[in-house]
């Protein structure tokens, strides 16, 4: 009998989605940032959901309370950033170690608070349980309008390949848990230009492209020296650190003709191409 170990991420999750009945109200069912649900108005609704664990996503003393609690939400919105939406509503569910001080357990509500006012958002409920050690789970509610809806698997052959930011170096820079989810710089994006595919980097640029690449059907050639690089970032850390919480997106050749090098304050880099 396999375990999830020889499996992987990846290869649960499919066998998982194999197993799920899919209504004509799920657009997009399990394998992408969100799930996307047609609702009763005209736009439709995104959801997504996010755990972090003490000692796998954070360490409790090396990350303060209130950052756990900003990265617990800001996972979330990212999601729904890369889907073309706009965050609304989310509940969270802690998981706590009886000894937890009610002082801790406020600055953590006081980080997630705090990234639900940064969005315009609201936190609505949840859940609390005792636990062997913290647990901070999330689900969201985006909206997106039809015509905005970003997926993972619409690359082409011929696209150009972007990201935002810049990569690597997240853990030792503290940037894993105070990263800014790119909602503007994405809602511009669906605004001004047709993405043809989008996902935010939250496994590893590698990981992530290869996510794409099988979402898709397709390769995508990368160009090592265009990859924008944190300041004390190597390569490989750029490539394999994760947790930057930047957008990958692809877009024709037509629309790269008229992309901006920055939006606001967040550079855009061209990487490569989608190729046959």
């Amino acid at each position: 009998m396999a375990t999830v170990r020889e499996l992987g991420e990846g290869g649960l999750i499919e066998r998982l989605r194999r197993r799920l009945a899919r209504p004509p109200s799920v657009k997009v069912g399990i394998g992408d940032d969100a799930a996307v649900v047609r609702g009763a108005g005209g736009d439709w609704w995104l959801l997504a959901s996010d755990m972090l664990v003490e000692g796998v996503h954070f360490r409790r003393g090396r990350v303060p309370a209130q950052w756990i609690g900003w990265k617990a939400l800001a996972c979330n919105v990212s999601d729904i950033a890369a889907m073309g939406g706009v965050p609304r509503w989310a509940v969270v569910s802690l998981g706590l170690p009886a000894t937890t001080s009610v002082a801790f357990v406020e600055a953590v509500y006081a980080g997630l608070e705090r990234c639900a006012r940064r969005f315009g958002m609201a936190i609505v409920g949840g859940d609390t349980v005792r636990a062997p050690q913290l647990i901070v789970d999330v689900a969201i509610v985006g909206s997106v309008t039809p015509a905005h809806v970003v997926r993972r698997s619409g690359a082409r052959v011929g696209d150009q390949l972007y990201v935002t930011g810049r990569l690597g170096d997240s853990y030792r820079s503290g940037r894993h848990a105070r990263f800014m989810p790119r909602v503007r710089e994405a809602q511009t994006l669906v605004r001004r230009l047709r993405l043809h595919a989008m996902m935010d980097l939250s496994d590893g640029l590698a990981s992530d492209l290869w996510q794409l690449s099988r979402a898709s059907g397709v390769r995508l050639r990368i160009h090592a020296a265009r990859i924008p690089r944190a300041p004390m970032a190597s390569l490989r850390q750029a490539l394999m650190d994760g947790e930057d919480f930047e957008l990958l997106f692809a877009v024709s050749p037509q629309a790269a003709r008229r992309m901006p090098t920055r939006l606001g304050n967040t550079p855009v880099t061209p990487i490569g191409a989608v190729v046959a």
